[in-house]
Order: structure tokens, then sequence, then C-alpha cells
């Protein structure tokens, strides 16, 4: 924030804001923010401090600044900023002052962000009261936000600039998808309530909606967005760990089966060669893919299940059910879950025969590969170069999402992407799947310091390239 003496002046006015005088009020919007998550999560204020650790000071600063903006007294004629700057105001610098009264008459709203230029700005849109996007100097969050990101957040204006205040949340998209249908049908009653006022008062009956969406924002918005923020963010910290399936319904364990080989390399090559649904990976290598029918998307539309789905394709987009690889005297296979690795022992068995011994099955659970301890004997030559898995990952993510838009998807109704935009309904719910797709894609990699895939061609490939 480039406000000269803001930093000092917010300093000030908290300390200001511990004063008795304002100890009853400041408590009282504590309460109106945090009462009802306890209560709905039968849990103490400390507890809810534990479980949010350091995320909890983000969350104070937002209900702090919503203080900040709060009127007290008979006719709403207290206000700590206003009784911090008759008292004391004198010793801050011009802008800073500014910048107090801007965030004493400001609104907290929903921002999406449409464009970013990391270290210098961020470039939003209010979701809820709508208006042409808005550039903000924004050093910090320029650079840890992704585009799509959507904050509760307040914006005001210092010397003609726009500025994010410090309190801000990050809504995930299903909580925000949850907020906006709330919001509409509050808008909606509250425009019904007053045209019935006006009419018996025999005024104007229309009612300007971007004054009315910003006196609903200032009434309700802050305990709206933060108690959702609170009811996502305590959801998922006491949640279990969601249980992962593949596309068959089974749970995912990692599976082996060892065949000891009795038969002759050439023979036995020979036999899996013309088994149905088994294709070999390359030319010159005794390796191959268990093929399953549909694509890994076709089949997740047809079996739902609680959990997480975890999608396994090959490079066609076909599902691949498991891996057979043989050599050193052992056919070896290699599927995710139990119930495929048996029926992968039966019918390789059933093919086989006396050409090869009893196999043996080994499992090992998911969570249990993910906290071994890596082998310290590894070195760096082991690793695949980073330009190498780059373009590894781009060129799977490029079949993978060009299948996608020929796939059914539950998220769509069940139409393809394809089908999705050729109506009304449709298309907003693919501009809010890409969104989705483009925004999970620059988050996964600025986690793996690489460089996001670029979802361009999918936009221009669904004719949406101006809803981009």
């Amino acid at each position: 924030m480039h406000i000269a003496g803001a930093d000092r002046a917010i300093g000030n006015l908290v300390k200001w804001a511990t004063k008795d005088d304002w100890a009853h009020y400041r408590e009282q919007v504590f309460a109106d923010h945090l009462d009802f998550i306890r209560e709905r999560f039968d849990m103490t204020n400390d507890k809810v401090v534990d479980l949010l650790g350091d995320d909890f000071v983000m969350l104070y600063g937002v209900v702090l600044e919503d203080f900040f903006t709060a009127r007290f007294g008979d006719d709403g004629e207290l206000n700590v900023i206003e009784d911090y700057l008759k008292r004391r105001g004198w010793r801050e610098k011009i802008p800073a002052k500014q910048y107090l009264k801007a965030i004493r008459d400001s609104v907290m709203s929903l921002y999406e962000v449409v464009d970013l230029d990391p270290g210098k700005n961020m470039t939003v849109r209010d979701m809820i009261r709508g208006g042409d996007p808005i550039t903000v100097t924004e050093k910090m969050g320029s650079q840890t936000s992704a585009r799509w990101d959507r904050i509760a957040a307040r914006l005001v204006t210092v010397g003609g600039k726009p500025f994010f205040t410090g309190g801000m949340l990050p809504m995930s998209y299903n909580t925000t998808n949850e907020i906006l249908p709330v919001f509409e049908e509050m808008a909606k009653s509250y425009r019904t309530k007053l045209r019935k006022a006006a009419r018996e008062q025999d005024e104007d009956p229309e009612i300007d909606s971007h004054k009315l969406r910003a006196t609903l924002l200032e009434s309700v918005g802050p305990r709206l967005f933060t108690q959702a923020w609170l009811i996502d963010a305590l959801g998922q910290i006491q949640a279990p760990l969601p249980e992962m399936h593949n596309t068959d319904g089974d749970k995912i364990l990692l599976s082996e089966v060892r065949f000891p080989s009795l038969g002759g390399v050439e023979q036995i090559t020979a036999i899996i060669d013309g088994i149905q649904n088994l294709e070999r990976n390359a030319p010159d290598g005794p390796s191959w893919t268990w093929h399953g029918k549909g694509s890994p998307s076709q089949r997740m539309s047809a079996k739902r299940h609680e959990g997480l789905t975890f999608q396994s394709r090959d490079e066609s987009g076909r599902t691949s059910l498991g891996q057979i690889e043989f050599g050193n005297g052992t056919l070896l296979l290699s599927t995710n879950s139990r119930e495929r690795a048996e029926r992968g022992r039966d019918f390789l068995a059933s093919h086989l025969g006396d050409l090869v011994g009893v196999p043996l099955i080994s499992y090992e659970e998911v969570e249990r590969m993910l906290n071994k301890t890596p082998d310290p004997r590894a070195t760096d030559e082991e690793e695949v170069p980073p330009e190498v898995a780059a373009e590894i990952l781009r060129s799977y993510l490029d079949g993978h999402y060009r299948q996608t838009l020929d796939d059914q998807l539950p998220i769509l109704d069940g139409k393809t992407p394809r089908q999705a935009v050729k109506s009304k309904k449709g298309r907003a719910q693919v501009i809010e799947w890409l969104k989705y797709l483009e925004n999970s894609e620059a988050r996964r990699s600025t986690a793996d310091g690489q460089a996001p895939y670029d979802m361009t061609w999918m936009w221009r490939e669904l004719k949406l390239e101006g809803e981009r």
C-alpha cells in the first residue's frame, strides 16, 4: 500500500479501539460474527482460534474493520474512526486521515480477480454490485493471487487511486456459489418491500439496484462473508479425509500381482499381445496397458460415488485399469484397487495357464506411500529434467482437456462442454467450469514452481473468448 502514514495510522487506531469506552461496542461486533459459528459447531471462541491457527489473524482483521465502519448510539452518532480523528487526528498525515475516512465509509463486497500484473496490481470485478473491472495497486496480493480467485474485501479510493484495505478473505468456489444466490434472494425480497412502501407513500416505486445492493452489503455483507468463510474453513478442518475411489467405485488401494514366469518369453508375450483390451505401450518393450470401456469422465457420469474419484487414463483419453510389465522372470500387474488386481490376476491366469506360477498379491495404502521417507541414496541424476517434465505434463494436459470437451460431465448436468454452451444456462455453467479449471491450474503450477498451463485454446474452442 502506497499511502503515506497509513500503516502508522492503522496501528494508532487499533490502540484507540482497545480503550474501555469502545470495549462493549467492539465485543458486540465480534459476537455478531462469531456467536452463530460457536453455536453451529458447539465450540468456544478459544477453540475456534486454535483450529484456525494463523488464519484467525486474517479473520480478526476483517471483523476489526467491520467494527471500524460500524455506528452505535440511538442515532448512529458514534463511530470509532470519527472519535479517533476528532481527538488524535492532528498527529496523522493527510493521506492517512483520508484512508481512515475511506475505511469508515467502505462496504465489503465479493470480488473476482480477472487479471494480474504480479508485484504491481490486480484487476477485479465486483460480483455483487457489478460495474466495470477495477485495477487496484496491490503488490503483495498480486503476487499471491491467481486469476479467477474470489475474495471478500473492501475497496477504497484515496487520492484518486483504488486500494484494498487490509482485511481480506479468500473465498472458495463452492462457498461463493452458495453466497451469491442467497444474496440475490435477499435483494429480491428487499426490493419488493421497498416498492410496496413507496406505493403506500405515493412515491416512485423504481429502486436503484446498485444502491439497494450497497445498502444490503453494508448491513449484512460482512457477517455473511465471515460466517460463510468460517463454515467452509471449520468444516474442512474437522471433516474426515474423503475416501478415494477409482471410476469403477473401488476404494483406491495400490496393488501389485507378481506371476513367476515358467514359460518362454516369446510365448508369453505373444499370448499377452492377443488378449483383448491389452495394448503394448511400445513396439519393442514388454509392457502393456489394460484398457477399460469409455473415458474416465464417461464412467464417472454413469457411476457417482461419495468422496473423491481418481481418474486414470492413457494418452488417448481411454481409461487405464492397470499396467503390465514382463522382465527378470516376473510378470507384474499394477492396479489402483484390490478388485482390479483380482480381476487382472484371474484373466491373466486363464490365458497363460501353466506358463506362469502361483501369483503373489501385495497392497499398499495411498496414505502410507505418501508418508514414506525418501531414499537418501537417490541422486539428482535420477530425476527427470524440469523442462522434460514440463513438456510431458503439457502434452498430457493437452490430451486430457481435449478429451474432456467431449466427455459428459456431472458438473454440466451430464452434458459435454460442447453441448452445454449451446444453451444460456449451460453457457454460464461452462464459463464457471473453465474459470475453476484455470484457477486450479494456476494454483497447482505456483505450488510446483512451474509455468501454468495455458487454457486460452479451450475458451476459443468453445467460442467463449469474450467471456474470459
